[in-house]
């Protein structure tokens, strides 16, 4: 497996570069940008188990620590073929802007069973009662990868049930690791965490999530997989091999971290890709919510683009009915079969 990390725009551009320049005789290798959290375990699975492989696909994995701006990038000009990362308003103004990336799939979304992303606040707020009460939050800093994503939706989410706005506490952009030893250093007072990361904050005691994002946005489709418009037109049989692979890797993670079945085993998979490497850690993380069947939450979609318009982060709403595709979704499960 390839591995590459990109942090910062540089990278992104020789990436693209890199990503022109591919041989013909490439047919079945697929380029696949992912986030090392534990919403992108479907993909890290499958790649593990060897489920891309028995497809004929060669999955070439570049890691994104933080924002997903570079992905983005590279598949609106072709240079990934997949993304598995959050959903921002970065991706919204791409789609309104016709670089034809689709959402495909769920990789994320928070539920009463799988409220895997929390209000993160520092221990020593909590301990010396300086937090209390989501009112508490005046004045914090707070941290979320970009500015513009579904974590400073739940963000704010939290301090309108206290009667403040997003003004009243001040963010700064770091990616998930970042955030946990900005905690620890008490540069940061508080966060939206997801797991592994959530669970490794309290373990190490950091700090102490307080309340998870489903008590105030219950179901927000947090994440997604994405498909380059390159790959769907030019490779659709492959785009199609590419679902079925990673709805079985989904539906593994789920046996393994909601069923108990072959725990063990998924997580020493998921740990060669998620550097988290405490097992108390892994065995106490909350799961992430993927729907085994693939389909996506559509009206916290629609929920969420009118948000991000409202606060100037996008010119106009997407049209969601146009934005996602079930296509592949819906090809994967005619051979799997429905779970829900």
């Amino acid at each position: 497996m390839k591995k590459v990390w990109i942090t910062g725009m540089a990278a992104c551009v020789a990436l693209c570069v890199s990503g022109a320049n591919a041989g013909a005789g490439e047919s079945a290798k697929v380029k696949i940008g992912v986030s090392p959290v534990v919403s992108s375990a479907g993909i890290f699975l499958a790649y593990e188990k060897g489920y891309f492989k028995k497809e004929g696909i060669e999955a070439d994995l570049t890691y994104f620590k933080g924002s997903g701006a570079p992905m983005t990038a590279l598949l609106g000009n072709g240079s990934l073929d997949v993304g598995a990362g959050n959903i921002s308003a970065g991706l919204w103004n791409a789609i309104n802007s016709g670089f034809g990336i689709k959402l495909v799939a769920d990789k994320g979304r928070v539920s009463k069973e799988c409220d895997y992303i929390g209000l993160l606040v520092r221990k020593d707020h909590v301990n010396s009662k300086r937090y209390k009460t989501f009112g508490d939050l005046k004045g914090f800093k707070m941290a979320v990868t970009a500015f513009g994503v579904s974590q400073q939706i739940a963000a704010d989410k939290f301090l309108k049930t206290a009667g403040l706005g997003l003004d009243d506490v001040v963010f700064e952009k770091m990616d998930y690791a970042a955030m946990n030893a900005a905690l620890e250093s008490k540069n940061l007072d508080a966060t939206i965490q997801l797991e592994p990361y959530l669970t490794e904050a309290e373990s190490k005691g950091i700090a102490v999530k307080v309340a998870g994002v489903n008590e105030v946005y219950p179901e927000q489709q947090s994440a997604a997989i994405l498909y380059s418009s390159q790959f769907i037109k030019g490779r659709p049989d492959l785009a199609e091999k590419f679902m079925i692979a990673y709805l079985k890797g989904v539906r593994d993670y789920r046996d393994a971290f909601i069923k108990g079945k072959n725990k063990t085993e998924a997580i020493f998979l998921l740990k060669k890709h998620i550097k988290i490497d405490a097992d108390d850690i892994w065995s106490k993380m909350i799961p992430a919510g993927i729907n085994p069947d693939g389909y996506l939450n559509k009206e916290s979609l629609v929920e969420d683009t009118k948000w991000y318009q409202e606060h100037g982060f996008i010119d106009m709403p997407c049209d969601i009915e146009k934005a996602v595709d079930h296509t592949f979704v819906k090809k994967a499960l005619a051979r799997l079969g429905k779970l829900e």
